[in-house]
């Protein structure tokens, strides 16, 4: 026994060990609570409380920026496991000269954005598959952890879905396309290893700005974060739960197909002149004539 109580409750007497002197606390708030029960007529409640569970009505601002930090990090992971798909399929198209094959009949730019849109294909089948399976999730999981997703909520409304999905692919084509560039650029494996490292190391970089943003609307980082090219998907996912405003998306995705663009031109061009020895194909000046010496 730590401590014993014996006595009267009113002038309780309690015999404890040394090393029991929480219990010895322990049984005089018992001694005295067990008083005022025998006083006010028993055990029983005296009180009888009506609880009533309501919900939010609109989104609230705690929701909004769950929503904004969830919104940036899902893309981030879904960007992250897929991306890296392009390069072992160009790494290996390169070994087995078929790169070369296709550049020679068809402009290598359109080799490349071809490549980008056939894994972006796998990648959107992956994303509907397991899309599918997590909006099934509130009804499986226990009633106090649904009611905890269902106060996620996005400031724009029903196109939330939509928008996540549209930066989600410019997210995945900006990121492919590098990755492109690197297994076209890479002849083995271990280079392939050596290239990536870097990239994945920017991929978390740019997380971590958009996550700043997401929880700092109205700073001047989270205004870059929103321009820069390889951020500005994750940002403004993060931007579309946080604002209601709608034109602003219409700006940046115009921005992030031009440098989606961009990229695959400058991986096109790395190519071609690290790997096939050849430059920018020349313009012929106007009013020259071709003549051919046999």
């Amino acid at each position: 026994m730590a401590a014993v109580l014996y006595g009267p409750l009113d002038r309780p007497q309690i015999l404890r060990r040394p090393s029991g002197y929480a219990e010895g606390l322990y049984l005089a708030q018992l001694a005295e609570q067990a008083l005022r029960a025998e006083r006010s007529g028993g055990a029983g409640p005296l009180s009888h409380a009506r609880i009533t569970e309501i919900s939010t009505g609109q989104a609230t601002t705690g929701g909004r920026g769950q929503a904004a930090y969830f919104a940036a990090l899902g893309i981030f992971f879904l960007t992250l496991m897929l991306s890296g798909q392009a390069v072992g399929a160009m790494a290996e198209e390169r070994s087995n000269k078929v790169i070369e094959v296709l550049a020679a009949a068809i402009p290598l730019e359109s080799v490349f954005f071809g490549k980008l849109l056939g894994a972006f294909g796998s990648a959107l089948l992956f994303v509907c598959f397991w899309g599918t399976l997590i909006a099934q999730l509130p009804k499986v999981v226990p009633a106090g952890f649904a009611a905890e997703l269902g106060n996620l909520s996005a400031a724009v409304g029903p196109v939330f879905p939509l928008l996540f999905v549209v930066y989600f692919t410019m997210a995945y084509m900006l990121q492919s396309a590098v990755f492109l560039g690197v297994g076209a650029l890479a002849g083995t494996q271990r280079e392939i290893q050596m290239l990536s490292l870097p990239i994945t190391i920017f991929q978390f970089a740019m997380l971590g700005f958009a996550s700043y943003a997401a929880g700092h609307t109205d700073s001047w980082l989270a205004r870059a974060a929103e321009i820069f090219p390889f951020s500005s998907p994750l940002a403004m996912a993060a931007h579309a739960a946080n604002s209601p405003a709608l034109w602003p998306h219409a700006l940046a995705l115009a921005w992030q197909i031009l440098w989606v663009a961009i990229t695959v031109t400058v991986a096109a061009r790395l190519f071609r002149r690290g790997v096939l020895k050849s430059g920018s194909p020349k313009r012929r000046k106007r009013g020259t004539i071709d003549i051919a010496v046999s």
